[in-house]
């Protein structure tokens, strides 16, 4: 070869290595993640280019439902934006791992659970020791004054979340190892909630991780933790950012995974992900009931120069709707929905919360309604004929002073020693009697599913509206109650000539999966107790 090939072939050479080395860069992911110093909880920053393959996203614990509904709205407040995340980091060439962790069986039979059983699982070594002190404890309810009660009635991931046909669900941490090691996986970024408890001790979770020797980092953007809110004082989101900071002081990195892809010319500024996130936070059909005073806070995640507005007639929020600049006050049902403005420009969905007042609480009735025989009622099953009725299995007749199951009467951790068991759809038709003014009553829902494991997989089903007629108008109804929602205080006057009242138990909606329907002291007041 004479000089001349030598140097063509130096030159292509050459060339073909500043190719790959674009193309390299091309492909390279700068992130910028930051971190506190321990003691006085001075941020710092850091940039640092990343190969996405070799870089692996672990989803924790994006479940449908959590006892409190503030942290469930919470949740599902998250996914626009994640799902946004996930499917940049697919086309990048991540490796989505979703890890729903105490409901991740309820998907075998599927190939992201398959394929990851199939995988022989390795050791976790222990190349580091990772101290985090304690982080922050919210109690585990977001609602503020009016707390929810604990059950374990999640079954599956949010059914919005999208699952990409290749994400992976490995719920053990040999498996996650494995995996990792397989595809040369050196770096992980956790995101879900909630974050000081699931994201930090979970087997899969960032301290076991970053133990095993993994570069872990959080995605501050999208984590929410097992929260806080006390009107006037803090809301969830300073509750969250609190938690995250003493991740970055103790624990690992965090970065904001939508920035970091805009950073890379990754993200769209026209998507609209996120919503303006109310505390306490019901919805119609999981609605939040309070005593005296409701105090209502809105906050957005997006742009700081962003104004909320919302409204309170049902109307979709606009930018020259009231503007939202501090907690709002209500002591009646009320319904708020928001969306965050920027010049006059929505950049946030649409959001609605839903709550309600118990009215005072009724006195005893003189005359329960155990004591009276029905003129007519009606359980679930088949109805060929008017007086011909066959309950379906499992379903018993109204069972007096005590559950459908013949079990003692409980709503909301309370035993009630008089009262009317059902199982809804119910109705019970009385003839209403000379001197009865009032009929009075607390329903909602029987505990008894909570009794097996916290009602695990199933807690989150059961709903009834309860509504009262009187000779065919309807006088009374409540809001959706549901497992651990204190009872309804119904206190309904009777028209004097009136002649049947019917006091019925209706499905909310989703069917009569486990509808064990109370009407607790319950029963009428007469003439001389008006």
């Amino acid at each position: 070869m004479n000089a001349s090939g030598a140097f063509q072939k130096l030159v292509r050479r050459l060339l073909s290595l500043w190719g790959l080395a674009l193309l390299l860069a091309a492909n390279a992911l700068t992130i910028e993640s930051q971190r506190r110093d321990p003691v006085t909880g001075v941020p710092t920053v850091a940039l640092e280019d990343l190969d996405p393959r070799h870089v692996g996203i672990v989803v924790v614990d994006m479940w449908n439902y959590h006892w409190c509904k503030t942290s469930t709205e919470r949740v599902g407040a998250l996914v626009p934006r994640m799902n946004r995340c996930l499917e940049v980091a697919r086309a990048q060439g991540m490796t989505i791992f979703l890890c729903p962790t105490d409901v991740a069986d309820n998907y075998v039979g599927t190939p992201m659970v398959e394929k990851v059983i199939a995988i022989d699982p390795l050791p976790l070594p222990q190349v580091t020791h990772v101290v985090c002190p304690a982080a922050p404890d919210g109690g585990g309810c977001t609602c503020g004054p009016e707390r929810c009660h604990v059950n374990y009635g999640w079954d599956g991931m949010h059914p919005d979340l999208i699952v990409g046909t290749d994400d992976l669900m490995p719920n053990d941490p040999g498996r996650l190892y494995a995996i990792c090691k397989q595809r040369g996986i050196t770096h992980l970024v956790f995101m879900g909630v909630h974050t000081q408890v699931c994201l930090l001790g979970k087997s899969i979770g960032l301290k076991a991780m970053t133990e095993a020797g993994f570069h872990c980092y959080l995605s501050r953007d999208l984590t929410d933790a097992h929260g806080r809110y006390e009107p006037g004082v803090e809301t969830p989101d300073d509750f969250t950012a609190k938690v995250v900071a003493h991740f970055e002081k103790h624990l690992a990195p965090t970065m904001d995974f939508a920035e970091t892809l805009r950073r890379n010319h990754l993200w769209k500024d026209e998507w609209i992900v996120d919503v303006v996130r109310h505390a306490p936070w019901g919805t119609r059909s999981r609605p939040h009931l309070f005593e005296n005073e409701l105090i209502v806070t809105l906050t957005q995640p997006g742009p700081h120069d962003a104004e909320i507005h919302y409204t309170l007639d049902g109307t979709e929020p606009g930018a020259n709707s009231p503007r939202y600049l501090t907690p709002l006050h209500f002591d009646r049902a009320t319904t708020v929905r928001a969306a965050a403005f920027q010049k006059g420009r929505r950049v946030t969905r649409i959001s609605e919360s839903y709550a309600a007042r118990l009215g005072v609480m009724p006195p005893p009735p003189e005359v329960a309604l155990g004591s009276i025989k029905p003129w007519r009622w009606v359980g679930l099953g088949h109805s060929p004929a008017f007086n011909d009725h066959r309950l379906s299995p499992g379903v018993n007749p109204p069972q007096t002073n005590l559950s459908n199951e013949g079990k003692p009467l409980r709503i909301a951790g309370h035993t009630f020693e008089q009262g009317i068991g059902v199982h809804a759809p119910n109705h019970l038709i009385y003839e209403i009697q000379p001197g009865w003014t009032r009929f009075v009553a607390l329903a909602g829902m029987d505990d008894r599913i909570l009794d097996v494991n916290n009602g695990s997989n199933i807690a989150m089903h059961p709903s009834v509206i309860f509504r009262v007629f009187i000779d065919g108008k309807l006088v009374a109804e409540s809001p959706t109650s549901r497992i651990g929602l204190e009872p309804w205080r119904f206190d309904v006057p009777i028209p004097a000539g009136s002649k049947r009242i019917t006091l019925a138990s209706t499905d909310a909606g989703d069917g009569f999966w486990g509808d064990l329907a109370n009407w607790t002291n319950a029963g009428f007041i007469t003439a001389a107790q008006r």
